[in-house]
């Protein structure tokens, strides 16, 4: 007899199946072992797990953004950017709220320790305002490539934080690491 479970092989009047613990009442063919039960537990455990792995790269990166965003915050530097290019954005939707003729991407330069790096900022800029000359940014000392519009600091960096922590903790963590671990079943002769 065989473990309609796991497939395991079973000793004869066995209650409970000696690798999974699993009662013996369902059963297998002798001719398949475990074939209709094994097969499709191995698909859900791999799809599981494939999940599993998403979910702890989503969350990833959305802890690796926030931390970046309350880097900006708190220990950015400030620095007057130069405006090198200016174009309107138009996102067409079914409805009206995105499309605003004054949405506009500017793209900054701005020099650090002689080296100049890059950025853009993507909003709505009222009055006329996009057609300044400078820019206010904030940049990270250990890595200028981080930077932002100095107004743009917003409590983006918390949310993203606290959402890949909760996604870590309640999503993958608590699959990955907290997954029954199958005990032995002492058995009883």
């Amino acid at each position: 007899m065989y473990c309609g479970h796991c497939g395991a092989v079973l000793t004869d009047g066995a209650k409970y199946c000696a690798v999974c613990g699993a009662k013996t009442g369902a059963q297998t063919p002798a001719g398949q072992p475990g074939e209709s039960a094994s097969r499709p537990n191995a698909r859900r455990k791999q799809k599981c797990k494939a999940v599993d792995w998403l979910l702890l790269c989503v969350a990833a990166v959305l802890i690796f953004l926030g931390v970046g965003h309350l880097a900006l915050a708190v220990a950015g530097s400030s620095v007057t950017a130069q405006v090198t290019g200016c174009e309107r954005v138009l996102y067409l939707n079914n409805d009206d709220s995105t499309r605003n003729a004054s949405r506009y991407k500017l793209e900054y330069q701005f020099s650090v320790d002689g080296q100049t790096y890059t950025g853009s900022v993507t909003r709505v800029f009222t009055g006329g305002s996009q057609l300044r000359q400078t820019l206010p940014v904030r940049y990270l000392p250990v890595w200028p490539h981080i930077n932002a519009e100095d107004t743009d600091i917003s409590p983006v960096g918390p949310v993203m934080l606290g959402t890949g922590v909760l996604l870590l903790v309640f999503g993958a963590g608590k699959r990955l690491g907290g997954r029954k671990k199958e005990r032995p079943v002492e058995r009883r002769e």
